[in-house]
């Protein structure tokens, strides 16, 4: 009896962490919210599921979520030196890489997909060196400083000094234990 009533309050425990990772505070289904702009757990699916099959690596939510949240800025920055991309452009060159990977691109694209397609052609215009690299650096930098970015904890913290670049830094949540010397001895 006494297992049974531990059992139900592990279950407990699990269901009650895992209600609170699945949104940002206050906006149920947010994957994040960015300067009080919301971007669903749906529009993170809906573009991962556009742009997997034209990469060669698996392409996880955290991954796409990075690169959909500095896509706004790095457009508004792009424009201030003179660049951008247009929808059109996008979905050209979506259609250009759906064609690539031999898939069949879809009847109209998520505006995800769009935006981190109008963020990939504007960096690969600044890589070709028309403009300052440092100047739009450091003010890329400035703005995604400026940024008021809340995650669902299932992506982890927003972190603009965060390795790789990734601006997403992993979290392991309090209820979870760290592995002790003890647990990392293999089994048996």
């Amino acid at each position: 009896m006494a297992r049974k009533s531990r059992l139900l309050g592990i279950a407990a425990s699990l269901t009650a962490a895992g209600l609170a990772l699945t949104a940002c505070s206050g906006q149920p289904g947010a994957a994040a919210v960015v300067d009080g702009q919301r971007i669903s757990e749906n529009d993170v699916a809906q573009t991962v599921e556009i742009w997997q099959p034209l990469l060669q690596d698996r392409l996880s939510p955290a991954a796409m979520l990075a690169p959909m949240i500095q896509a706004p800025v790095l457009l508004d920055v792009a424009a201030d030196h003179g660049i951008g991309a247009s929808v059109d452009d996008a979905v050209q060159y979506l259609d250009d890489r759906a064609e690539q990977a031999q898939v069949t691109p879809p009847e109209e694209y998520p505006d995800g997909a769009v935006e981190v397609a109008r963020m990939q052609i504007v960096v690969e215009v600044l890589n070709g060196g028309s403009v300052d690299p440092q100047q739009v650096s450091a003010d890329l930098t400035e703005r995604i400083n400026e940024l008021d970015v809340e995650l669902s904890p299932r992506y982890g913290e927003w972190d603009p000094e965060a390795a790789g670049g990734s601006f997403i830094a992993p979290i392991t949540p309090e209820w979870i234990l760290a592995p002790t010397d003890e647990t990392e001895q293999p089994l048996g």
